[in-house]
């Protein structure tokens, strides 16, 4: 009993569905290794990859299975994929808000991964994620709701 919370809890891990009534999972085969909460593709065999084009479709999110220490999906792996639903995931920048859209980083920078989600737009380096909003702020850790095809 070592904790208190003085003014909010943690909002969860990466990757945690946070409302499990509400979503829609699937399983999928790993293209690529792909962070736990982060956005993926369909690449052109079918297969779970993370976004690397402007052009890309975000086919879902990638669920943190219950109770791994790992970080990420590795490739070659069969692992379940949010297509409906609230999940908790790592904000990279940015100040979420409540209903404002998610971005996702497609353009590596200095300090900045292809995948990142961050909450503000940039031009010719961040996707819009189509369905997808922030449920409110991130907690100290930088974990945040999104609500994505709801």
């Amino acid at each position: 009993m070592g904790n208190a919370y003085l003014f909010r809890m943690p909002a969860g891990f990466a990757g945690d569905v946070t409302r499990k009534a509400e979503a829609t999972v699937e399983s999928g085969l790993m293209g690529e290794d792909v962070p736990f909460g982060a956005p993926v593709k369909l690449d052109g065999t079918g297969k779970l990859s993370p976004l690397s084009a402007a052009g890309d479709a975000v086919y879902g999110f990638m669920v943190r299975p219950y109770p791994t220490q790992d970080q990420q999906a590795t490739a070659g792996s069969i692992q379940d994929c949010m297509r409906r639903g609230y999940m908790a995931v790592r904000l990279a920048r940015g100040t979420a808000a409540k209903g404002a859209a998610v971005h996702v980083r497609i353009a590596a920078a200095e300090g900045k991964a292809v995948g990142d989600i961050e909450a503000t737009a940039v031009k010719d380096e961040t996707l819009e994620v189509p369905g997808c909003i922030f449920m409110g702020q991130a907690d100290d850790g930088g974990i945040v709701e999104i609500a994505f095809n709801i």
